[in-house]
């Protein structure tokens, strides 16, 4: 009995310091998860600016041109003559090109951004998928210029698709200089594929080069 008495406190005893070291090896045992890190400027001035623009076209693809007015940069305005003579332009442009009922809003993707203080520029490249009835498959690349002049919380765009590259400083005289604008392209995918498929057969139907004879 005396036995079993002083096994069972030894037991208690081992327990009760096997608790004690546990708590003292998590308290003094660094957490390897760091907590995270705050956004940088430029990460949370990109995130807005493709939410903005993300409002933008799919203003567009729907018609919505009170919040497409509302999302455009103000100069454009007066380059069309005021807001009226700037939505019909838009207007115009979105029935020559309308999207069939099953396209999809254009993919955005971030390609630049600069800043000044709290002037805040980006170049937002937009894809277009849709179709041809004659060629096939288009995919459209063009891209908005876009600006914040509140640290990049909200944005104010312009379609370099609807004007030339030529007009945009007239547009947005506020552009920065450095800002790169590529241009705008469209691709003919299916009849891209025929042309490479073409040539990879063509090329395989070549005859191999002849080795020439090894020197005795």
């Amino acid at each position: 009995m005396i036995k079993t008495t002083m096994h069972m406190v030894t037991c208690a005893l081992f327990i009760c310091l096997s608790v004690i070291v546990n708590a003292q090896d998590q308290t003094t045992t660094p957490s390897t998860t760091d907590p995270a890190l705050p956004e940088s400027d430029t990460a949370i001035a990109t995130r807005n600016a493709l939410k903005f623009a993300d409002s933008l076209t799919r203003a567009n693809f729907y018609t919505e041109w009170d919040t497409y007015l509302n999302l455009s940069q103000p100069s454009a305005f007066k380059f069309y003559g005021g807001k009226e003579g700037f939505k019909q332009n838009v207007i115009t442009l979105h029935f020559r090109n309308e999207p069939k009922t099953d396209e999809k809003p254009e993919k955005l993707q971030m390609r630049s951004m600069l800043n000044d203080i709290e002037t805040w520029q980006c170049v937002i490249e937009k894809v277009r998928d849709s179709w041809d009835e004659s060629r096939g498959k288009v995919k459209t690349t063009s891209y908005l210029i876009g600006e914040s002049t509140d640290n990049g919380l909200t944005w104010k765009f312009v379609d370099a698709s609807q004007n030339s590259l030529e007009n945009l400083i007239y547009i947005m005289p506020s552009v920065f200089s450095k800002l790169e604008i590529p241009e705008g392209k469209m691709i003919y995918v299916d009849e891209v594929a025929a042309q490479e498929a073409a040539k990879a057969a063509t090329k395989a139907a070549q005859p191999a080069p002849k080795k020439k004879p090894a020197k005795k």
